[in-house]
C-alpha cells in the first residue's frame, strides 16, 4: 500500500475511534441529563425543567427531550449503534430486538460494538433493516400496482365522511396526482 493508502487507513481508524468515543459520550450525556430530570435536581436551583434546559443546558426543553427519547426507549446501546451506523431512532426501533450490549445479532452471530468492527456492524444493521422493511416497501412499484392503489383509494374515500380540513387536504393530494399525470402527458377527464 502506498503512502496515500496508508494515510487513508489512519484517517479511517481515527474516525472509528472517535465514533466509539462519541457513542459512549452521547450515552453518558443522555444518562446524566436523564438523572437530572428524573430526580428533579434542577429544583435545587429553584427552576422548573422548562427553565433549567435553556438556562443551564443551553437548549430548549424540547431539544433535550428529543435527545433523551432514545435513552428512555432503548438505553445506551442505541447511541453506540447510531454513532457507528448513523441509524435513526425509527430504524433502530425496527431492529432493536437484534441489538444488545453484547452487539448486533444477525444470522446467528453477534458482532461486538467495537471500533474495529464498525464495517461489520454497519453491514449487519443494513441487512437487518432490509429484512425488516414492510412488504409494500420492498415490492417494486409497477404501473398496475399504482393503478390498483388508486382504484382502492377511490373506494375508501367514497366511504369516508370528511370534514372541511380533511377535504382540503384530500384536494391538495389529488391536485398533486393530476399534476404528476399531466407531466406524463395524461389528460385527466372531468367526471
Amino acid at each position: 500500500m502506498d503512502e496515500t493508502g496508508m494515510d487513508l487507513m489512519r484517517w479511517l481508524g481515527r474516525r472509528e475511534a472517535f465514533a466509539a468515543i462519541a457513542g459512549k459520550c452521547s450515552a453518558a450525556e443522555a444518562e446524566s441529563l436523564r438523572r437530572i430530570r428524573d430526580s428533579k435536581m434542577h429544583k435545587q436551583l429553584g427552576m422548573t425543567w422548562d427553565e433549567f434546559c435553556p438556562k443551564r443546558l443551553g437548549a430548549s426543553r424540547r431539544n433535550i427531550e428529543r435527545l433523551l427519547r432514545p435513552m428512555d426507549e432503548f438505553g445506551p446501546t442505541y447511541y453506540h449503534v447510531a454513532q457507528m451506523t448513523h441509524v435513526t431512532p425509527e430504524e433502530y426501533r425496527a431492529i432493536a430486538e437484534h441489538v444488545s450490549a453484547d452487539g448486533v445479532r444477525v444470522d446467528g452471530a453477534v458482532i461486538a460494538l467495537l471500533p474495529e468492527n464498525s464495517e461489520q456492524v454497519s453491514a449487519a444493521v443494513a441487512k437487518l433493516l432490509e429484512r425488516e422493511k414492510p412488504a409494500k416497501e420492498k415490492a417494486p412499484t409497477s404501473f398496475d400496482a399504482v393503478l390498483k392503489r388508486c382504484e382502492s383509494l377511490e373506494g375508501l374515500v367514497g366511504e369516508q365522511r370528511l370534514g372541511e380540513a380533511q377535504g382540503r387536504s384530500l384536494g391538495v393530494a389529488l391536485a398533486k396526482i393530476v399534476i404528476a399525470a399531466a407531466r406524463q402527458g395524461i389528460v385527466v377527464p372531468r367526471v
